[in-house]
């Protein structure tokens, strides 16, 4: 199981790490991995390189787009794609912050959904130490 967390990066630390994808990752998991005494630190350090997502305009958006999809069910704000045929099993929640995804595969189908909904989205898996640039990816996808 892969759990994904997606970050919007503003553009210009877009830019200026697009090339450099290590040193973002490094910067999030030290925040990922940060004291729970230093939440309001970390959160004053994300807020000057991310931005953070409109929760209820995006989980409407993911909502319309797959709701005629008989593999595709939403739970308040749970969206879950359930597709045999692909052999996938996915879950995706939204936060103000990130976005995140637990799945079976390496990759998901809501990836490609979530790049033409907004750009500059950095994915990471912490546990595998993974992480990319979602629209990078999602071209790559079917």
């Amino acid at each position: 199981m892969r759990i994904y967390y997606i970050f919007g990066i503003n553009k210009y630390v877009s830019n200026l790490y697009r090339e450099q994808e290590y040193v973002l990752y490094d910067i999030l998991k030290g925040i990922y991995k940060m004291n729970k005494t230093d939440i309001v630190l970390g959160y004053k350090f994300f807020e000057q390189f991310a931005y953070f997502f409109n929760k209820e305009k995006l989980n409407e958006y993911i909502f319309n787009e797959y709701k005629d999809n008989m593999t595709y069910i939403k739970n308040i704000n749970r969206h879950i794609i359930n597709d045999r045929f692909r052999n996938e099993f996915t879950t995706l929640v939204v936060y103000n912050s990130h976005i995140k995804v637990k799945t079976n595969l390496n990759t998901s189908m809501f990836f490609k959904l979530l790049d033409k909904a907004t750009s500059n989205l950095f994915v990471c898996d912490f546990e595998n130490h993974d992480y990319f640039w979602l629209d990078n990816v999602s071209k790559m996808l079917v």
